[in-house]
């Protein structure tokens, strides 16, 4: 199996999911994901849990905590390191606009409907906003992001992409992580 690593890790290992992450981390940084997933993952089992992940104190302030948590729910490391991908600094904008469309699309149907935006708009606000601020930020979104000459009343993938044609989100979507 080549040359172990602590806690069982093998250079075969490292290979794979160096591969199945398309590149996206060095071998330093799959070895330091791996460090952190075995730190989260409490009770050894394989997979992390949402409350172990809800756990992370920089996770845990994010309004959003729970919808992430949702994502890598009873992640194995492979997905743990594929979803982490999306943050790499070698990740495309596709692939970032691909996973922030996750994030907004809380029913999962592959659509942001008003009820998705809605629920995205309350979780970042809380009570702060009234239920007729709420629905003007609804609607001001759907305004903007769907096509005008479209009939349609929900945001499909290519129209997000669209709206965020030309905007840079990388810097905002990149986690660096530190060198084993």
């Amino acid at each position: 199996m080549g040359n172990s690593f602590s806690f069982y890790f093998t250079e075969y290992d490292l290979d794979h999911v160096i591969r199945y992450c398309d590149g996206k981390f060095s071998r330093s940084e799959v070895l330091m994901l791996y460090k952190r997933f075995r730190e989260l993952d409490k009770g050894h089992k394989g997979y992390i849990s949402s409350d172990e992940l809800l756990n992370v104190p920089e996770l845990s302030l994010n309004p959003l905590a729970k919808r992430m948590a949702h994502l890598f729910e009873n992640v194995n490391f492979n997905d743990f390191v594929a979803t982490l991908a999306n943050f790499s600094d070698r990740s495309t904008q596709d692939e970032k606009l691909r996973f922030m469309f996750a994030m907004h699309d809380t029913d999962g149907d592959n659509y942001i409907s008003k009820e998705d935006l809605d629920h995205t708009v309350r979780t970042l606000c809380g009570s702060n906003l009234t239920e007729a601020e709420v629905a003007s930020i609804v609607k001001k979104v759907m305004m903007e992001v769907v096509p005008k000459n479209s009939s349609k009343d929900v945001i499909s993938f290519e129209d997000f992409q669209s709206f965020f044609c030309g905007m840079n989100v990388d810097p905002k979507l990149n986690v660096k992580v530190p060198e084993f």
